[in-house]
C-alpha cells in the first residue's frame, strides 16, 4: 500500500464549522467572509497548495486559482453559484495551472471507495438523516446552511 499524506485548508463561512474540520484533521482554514481565502491559503501553505478542489464555481474560482502553487492543479466539480467564471488565462498559462473536470468515477472505482468505507478507513460525517417523507424538512435544512457533512435521505 502506498503512504500518502496531505495538508488539508478548509473553506467556509463559519468559524465553527472550520473548527470542527480542525477538530477532524484539517490543518486550518479560512472564513471566507471575514477573509480572502488566496491571501490566507498562500500564507498558511508557503506559497500556495498544489491542489484545489472547488464544488462552487464562479464565486470561488479566482481565488481557486490564485491559492495554487505553480503547477497546481485546480479540480473542479460543480457549479453551484454560477458556470461562467472569469478564466484568467494568464495566470493558467503563466504559472503553469491545470484544470480537471470531475463528476465522479469508474463503477469500479465506486466499488473501491464503498471498501474503503465498508473497512472503516475513512468515515463520512453525517450531519442529519431524514426520512423520505420528510424531504421538504431535508431541503430546508440544506438551505439554511447550517449542515456539517452530509445530509442523507432514508427510505
Amino acid at each position: 500500500m502506498q503512504n500518502w499524506w496531505a495538508r488539508v485548508f478548509v473553506t467556509s463561512s463559519s468559524d465553527a464549522k472550520i473548527e470542527r474540520a480542525i477538530a477532524l484533521g484539517a490543518s486550518g482554514g479560512v472564513n471566507y467572509h471575514k477573509d480572502r481565502v488566496s491571501n490566507a491559503i498562500l500564507q498558511m501553505s508557503n506559497g500556495g497548495v498544489d491542489m484545489v478542489i472547488d464544488s462552487v464555481g464562479e464565486a470561488s474560482w479566482g481565488e481557486s486559482l490564485r491559492s495554487l502553487r505553480r503547477g497546481g492543479r485546480l479540480v473542479t466539480c460543480g457549479a453551484t453559484t454560477g458556470s461562467n467564471p472569469p478564466a484568467d488565462l494568464q495566470r493558467v498559462f503563466i504559472r503553469q495551472l491545470e484544470i480537471y473536470g470531475s463528476t465522479g468515477g469508474s463503477l469500479a472505482e465506486f466499488r473501491q471507495l464503498l471498501d474503503v468505507f465498508n473497512r472503516g478507513l475513512v468515515k463520512p460525517v453525517i450531519d442529519t438523516t431524514f426520512e423520505m417523507a420528510d424531504i421538504r424538512a431535508a431541503f430546508d435544512h440544506l438551505a439554511s446552511g447550517a449542515q456539517f457533512g452530509k445530509v442523507s435521505l432514508v427510505a
